[in-house]
């Protein structure tokens, strides 16, 4: 005579696919009760199931302590999201907060055509829009390297960026002397 509360032991041995058929429903309530992701509900449960295979012989209620594992995984689930919020966050969100960097060839090339027109400068002005905009040192960092105070540097920059829109910088159009505007352009 058999009563309906066996231990485990005097009930025959049941796989670990035998157990997770049996009590399929109940692992996917506990994922919905979770609010877990579909695309991470998988994953988890794959992680109770692998633990569990790990320590099949030493579980004395194998369903229990499998759907205690599950639970455990859930909730740590989303402890960690809330401890790392960046893995929260879709990829499209990411990319919008830090958008991916050129390749090198193109800071390369921007490189080379910034060397092209700083040409036109005096050395210290070279220098010190050199280490900012190609190096990308900070002021304070440029202020360091050249041995200025960082208000030194931040005028002699505005400074060299003035010079280079002059000379960059097509020619003003011809004033009419007479009437002191700008002649319109003929279209024909």
């Amino acid at each position: 005579m058999s009563s309906a509360l066996e231990p485990d032991d005097l009930k025959p041995q049941e796989t670990l696919e035998e157990l997770v058929r049996r009590i399929r429903y109940r692992l996917t309530s506990i994922l919905r009760s979770y609010d877990i992701p579909s695309e991470d509900a998988d994953d988890l449960l794959q992680d109770a199931l692998l633990e569990a295979f790990r320590k099949w012989d030493k579980i004395y209620n194998k369903e229990y302590w499998l759907l205690g594992t599950l639970r455990f995984i859930c909730s740590n689930y989303w402890k960690k999201l809330r401890l790392n919020p960046s893995e929260a966050m879709d990829l499209p969100a990411l990319e919008g907060l830090c958008p991916p960097l050129p390749p090198p060839q193109a800071k390369r090339e921007d490189a080379l055509d910034l060397r092209q027109i700083l040409k036109g400068l005096d050395p210290r002005h070279q220098r010190a829009l050199w280490l900012r905009f190609a190096m990308g040192f900070t002021p304070h960092e440029v202020a360091d390297q050249l041995g200025y105070s960082r208000a030194s540097v931040r005028k002699l920059t505005l400074r060299a960026m003035s010079r280079l829109r002059r000379q960059t910088s097509s020619p003003d159009p011809p004033v009419d002397e007479e009437e002191g505007e700008v002649p319109e352009p003929e279209l024909d």
